[in-house]
């Protein structure tokens, strides 16, 4: 039985190798972590948000629920991963959702933004696993939208109409700005 595992585990190895080749990535090893998070969105967000994560030690992984709104899926270092969405006119948001809950290995940690148009800082609903019902907790103004570089939050017009009703000196400078 353990030679069946062993030899699954190494053809799993080998496409995955493959896989990287024929995509011309380097593959990288696999390395077991505890630190899972998911991101998503109420049905109330945009379907043309695009969402990443980055930092030191971050895998992410894209993907679109069946409504079409993102899915970030963030594994490795996600403490230290800064999240940021963006949409085609320009409105840029950063959440430190992933920074509220401890991590273990029994589940992920799954946050889900009430996505509301005419705010600038929105509510994330964080929760362990897969049961709806187990909410760890609610970060209020815990998905922010900001302005480049400046540490206030975009309350233009031009940007959702935004209202800048709190919250503005919590705003993060986005890296890269």
């Amino acid at each position: 039985m353990n030679r069946i595992g062993l030899a699954l585990m190494a053809a799993a190895a080998a496409a995955m190798i493959a896989g990287d080749a024929f995509a011309g990535e380097e593959s990288q090893p696999f390395a077991p972590t505890s630190q899972k998070f998911y991101l998503n969105f109420d049905m109330l967000a945009p379907a043309d948000l695009e969402c990443d994560a980055s930092g030191p030690g971050v895998r992410v992984k894209k993907m679109r629920d069946i409504a079409g709104k993102p899915v970030l899926r963030v594994t490795g270092n996600v403490w230290d991963a800064q999240i940021t969405c963006s949409r085609p006119d320009g409105s840029r948001y950063t959440t430190d959702a992933n920074r509220e809950q401890f991590y273990n290995t029994a589940a992920p940690l799954r946050a889900t933004v009430t996505y509301q148009r005419d705010r600038d800082a929105m509510t994330v609903v964080l929760r362990r696993g897969d049961d709806i019902n187990d909410i760890v907790e609610v970060a209020h103004k815990s998905f922010l939208r900001v302005v480049p570089g400046s540490r206030s939050m975009d309350s233009s017009l031009a940007s959702l109409g935004g209202m800048n009703s709190s919250g503005a000196n919590e705003a993060p400078v986005l890296r890269g700005d």
